[in-house]
This record gives structure tokens, C-alpha cells and sequence, in this order.
């Protein structure tokens, strides 16, 4: 004779937790998807308004040129670009996001001044410099010939900041400017934002460079 043993009630308990728990994963993972796409968008869209705002103050201070090569650094693309009367207005999308923005043209006194003989990009990145502080970069030392970076360095006892041997200055280049060091620190604040590098910054502060220089033509 066979002898059964009554059901473990704790057994079905089990049986109708298991479900519950997988329900309950579901929900959680669909939650945590949410809020992940909900959290791409949200940085999609600022990082659109940023891009947007940039190209807008590039293109109040340098033009349609330059609000396309600054969206375009922000990875997004320049749809349009309008010029009415002192305001510039601009649409830029980024991955499907579209956003304007506008910025009051700057006055013909924000002319980038002793950009003779600067690279295209360097004066671009000044031209953004000054939109974005809302005044001219004072230049101290923009290009120089080799002859004028030779006397330089043939008097470099008497400068109280490090010179470059002719032929390795990035001022013969076109691609470094220095500025009073009473404006280091205003221009500092922008120039990562720009394009500007400080690759001597303890040594030789007042030293810029542009940072990722297209070639001329």
C-alpha cells in the first residue's frame, strides 16, 4: 500500500511567486529602458541647444561660414542660416532633434585686430572668442617671419617668457597668438569652447594656439 504525504503548502506558494517575481523583472526592465531613452533625449536636446547657441554667436561674429564649421563641431548640421537686420537666426539638427537660436550681430569693432597673416581658423576661433566675451581679443604677438621669430629668440634673455627656436614657432605657422596677461584669464574661460589650446599654460601664459587646424589652401 502506497502512502502519500500531504502537499507542502509552502510548494504552491513557490509556484505562484515565481510568476510574480518574472512580472515584476518585466516591469523594472521596461521602467529602466524608459528612463534610459527618456535620458537620451534629454541630452540629445541640450546637447542640440548647445550646438545651436554656438553656431548662432559664431555666426553673429564670423558669419554663415563659421556657424556651419561650429555646428558642425558640435556634431550637428546647419539648415539655415538668416540674417535680419543686427540679429542672426539659425536651425541646427542633431540626430533628429531640431533647434534655432539667434545672437545680435557684433559691431564692426569686434574685427579680430592683428590678424594679418593668421591661419582661416585661428581668426574664425578669435571671431567666436570675442562673440561668446562680448569684446575684441587684445592680440600682443600674432604671425611673425622668420626673421622677426629669429630676432626674437636671439633676445629671448630678455623675455620674460620662453621662446621658440625659428622654424618651430607656431607663430611662423600662423596658428598662435599672444595676448596681455591681464586677458589670460577671459580668454582662458573660452578656449577650449572655440578651439583654443594653452599647451604652455604654466611657462608661457599668454601663449594660444589653434588646436585642430584644417589645412589652407
Amino acid at each position: 500500500m502506497l502512502h502519500r504525504s500531504p502537499a507542502d503548502p509552502r510548494s504552491n506558494e513557490r509556484g505562484s511567486v515565481a510568476p510574480l517575481i518574472a512580472l515584476l523583472a518585466l516591469v523594472a526592465a521596461g521602467l529602466a529602458m524608459g528612463v534610459a531613452r527618456l535620458g537620451a533625449e534629454a541630452s540629445t536636446a541640450a546637447r542640440a541647444r548647445t550646438a545651436a547657441d554656438a553656431a548662432a554667436l559664431a555666426g553673429a561674429g564670423a558669419g554663415e561660414r563659421a556657424a556651419m564649421q561650429v555646428a558642425k563641431s558640435n556634431g550637428a548640421e546647419l539648415l539655415s542660416f538668416l540674417v535680419e537686420g543686427q540679429e542672426v537666426q539659425v536651425l541646427v539638427t542633431l540626430h533628429g532633434v531640431k533647434v534655432s537660436a539667434r545672437a545680435l550681430a557684433s559691431t564692426p569693432s569686434f574685427a579680430v585686430v592683428g590678424a594679418t597673416g593668421l591661419h582661416p581658423d585661428l581668426r574664425l576661433a578669435l571671431a567666436r572668442a570675442q562673440s561668446l566675451l562680448g569684446r575684441p581679443v587684445p592680440i600682443s604677438s600674432g604671425w611673425r617671419s622668420r626673421d622677426q621669430q629669429q630676432r626674437l629668440f636671439d633676445q629671448r634673455g630678455s623675455n620674460p617668457y620662453p621662446v621658440a627656436r625659428p622654424g618651430s614657432s607656431k607663430h611662423e605657422q600662423g596658428l598662435a597668438i599672444d595676448v596681455p596677461i591681464s586677458f589670460v584669464p577671459s580668454l582662458a574661460r573660452v578656449a577650449a569652447e572655440v578651439g583654443l589650446c594653452r599647451p604652455f599654460a604654466r611657462d608661457d601664459p599668454v601663449h594660444f594656439e589653434l588646436c585642430h587646424p584644417t589645412p589652407s589652401h
